[in-house]
């Protein structure tokens, strides 16, 4: 899987990830596995293999952008707030995410990756952390406790901060070099 880095128009980071795009479709509900599960099972079975498209997916801290490889054009746009969840399914090949719709019904979006689909997970994860930290970052009334309790086992808060960064930006923190 081909990953690149470059920054948006409003200078936000985003990765760039290859991947094939099965579709989407309508779920139940808004988290778990067997809903993913399911959802991905539906398509792998129904679309052909030959109609899965080739895409670029670049995921930045607001934004995942599915788009044709191409010429870039946009083939949908889900915005980070709104994803509800994210899981690799039975075939570590296939992963799904879960976005919450203006409608108030819920839309998976289901790709397939090779050698696996860890590498997108891993990136949407690190974007929805980013998202996550720069709420408390424009909230910090709202913790209910200082950020030094706030800390990855092994790690300082800096520290895996900067790892999630750097893994969204394409770039290691000396942290996590060693």
């Amino acid at each position: 899987m081909l990953a690149q880095s470059f920054p948006t128009p409003m200078e936000e980071p985003k990765k760039v990830l290859r991947a094939q795009y099965l579709g989407s479709l309508q779920v139940g509900n808004a988290t778990g596995m067997e809903v993913l599960n399911d959802a991905i099972e539906r398509l792998v079975t129904t679309v052909p293999q030959d109609q899965w498209q080739s895409v670029n997916v670049a995921v930045a801290p607001s934004m995942i952008s599915i788009l044709q490889p191409s010429d870039d054009k946009l083939i949908t746009e889900c915005r980070v707030r709104y994803l509800s969840f994210l899981g690799i399914g039975k075939n570590v090949k296939q992963c799904a995410f879960i976005m919450h719709t203006a409608q108030d019904t819920f839309v998976a979006h289901i790709f397939h990756c090779e050698p696996s689909s860890g590498a997108l997970c891993k990136t949407i994860e690190a974007a929805c952390k980013l998202r996550y930290q720069k709420c408390l970052d424009a909230h910090p009334q709202g913790l209910g406790r200082s950020q030094s309790n706030l800390h990855t086992p092994g790690k300082s808060f800096g520290a895996a901060l900067k790892s999630i960064v750097g893994s969204i930006t394409g770039r290691k923190s000396k942290s996590t070099e060693s």
